[in-house]
């Protein structure tokens, strides 16, 4: 078993009251919007909705199928949540809470900075929420995990059970986490709140903020965000609240076409991760099965490039 790390915290509360003001608007922001009820109503039951489910888990579950929306008890949790929650009550990590205060506002640092302290702060949150509804108020069974036995099958190997269903494919090494199976939850409120897990470029020091990505689910390479999207990101953030639930434009990051992208095994020798201890990384690269059109741009355009030349030439000797 993995030792977890020691994390160090101080009060929201002790940040400069400038920052702190932004940052209160930042989250409440983002608590408004239906995404994030969405969310965190889910991991308050510990159970995917059916519409969810099916963008990263990577096979059918009839009990999953059947869940069309959170349940009323999780509605009614999130819901007060959203009455009633503060910032100033959070402890945040010292150092986040450091490096985020010591830029000026209006920086691009400082953008960079708000990202990384938002994204701890909805991880958190997340993870709030699954240990007081002890992993879930309507977790599934187990035994549902196991695949259907077919008539005249042979004997299927038990799937060994998920400390939890709500998760990021890559990122569920809770027993090197400072709050195990909950930060499982946390990089998937992530994932579902901003289109993937929050990384940076820390750089030779490790401590840096050069750059921001995205480690989305699915067989995808880890995206940078574009400064264009880093604006339009903090734009939201800092926007003037809203009587109604706002919607998530802005929120979600999609990666641009020529964006750049990394491998998920290389990302962390090209020091690009938020915290050391979020993902294992294997021995040896991994084979991907898949390779995504979107991941290879260039070669998707010279592709239809030749198919476009091929059927020119075609027409040309037709005619």
């Amino acid at each position: 078993m993995s030792s977890r790390p020691e994390i160090t915290q101080i009060a929201v509360t002790d940040l400069a009251p400038e920052h702190l003001v932004v940052l209160e608007r930042a989250i409440s922001n983002i608590l408004s919007t239906d995404l994030a009820f969405e969310t965190f109503a889910q991991i308050v039951d510990g159970l995917p909705i059916r519409d969810v489910y099916r963008d990263y888990y990577p096979r059918t579950r009839p009990d999953f199928e059947r869940n069309l929306e959170p349940s009323q008890e999780a509605r009614q949790v999130v819901e007060a949540l959203q009455e009633s929650f503060s910032i100033r009550s959070l402890q945040i990590e010292t150092k986040v809470a450091q490096a985020y205060q010591n830029t000026s506002i209006k920086s691009r640092e400082f953008d960079l900075r708000l990202m990384e302290i938002v994204a701890h702060i909805c991880h958190d949150i997340a993870t709030r929420l699954f240990i007081n509804a002890g992993g879930g108020l309507h977790k599934p069974d187990p035994k549902d995990a196991q695949p259907p036995q077919l008539p005249g099958e042979l004997p299927l190997v038990p799937v060994p059970p998920k400390p939890t269903e709500l998760y990021h494919p890559d990122y569920q090494a809770w027993d090197q986490y400072p709050k195990g199976i909950a930060d499982i939850t946390g990089y998937w409120a992530e994932y579902r709140l901003f289109g993937g897990v929050v990384l940076f470029d820390r750089g030779e020091s490790g401590t840096e903020c050069k750059d921001v990505f995205i480690h989305p689910v699915g067989f995808y390479r880890i995206y940078q965000v574009s400064e264009a999207q880093i604006q339009q990101f903090t734009t939201f953030l800092l926007s003037e609240p809203s009587q109604d639930h706002q919607t998530s434009h802005g929120l979600r990051i999609s990666a641009e076409k020529y964006a750049r992208r990394i491998d998920p095994y290389d990302a962390m020798s090209l020091h690009i991760y938020r915290n050391k201890y979020e993902r294992k990384i294997p021995p040896r690269k991994p084979v991907r099965c898949v390779v995504r059109g979107d991941d290879f741009p260039e070669l998707t355009d010279s592709m239809a490039d030749l198919v476009s030349r091929v059927k020119s030439r075609k027409t040309a000797g037709d005619t």
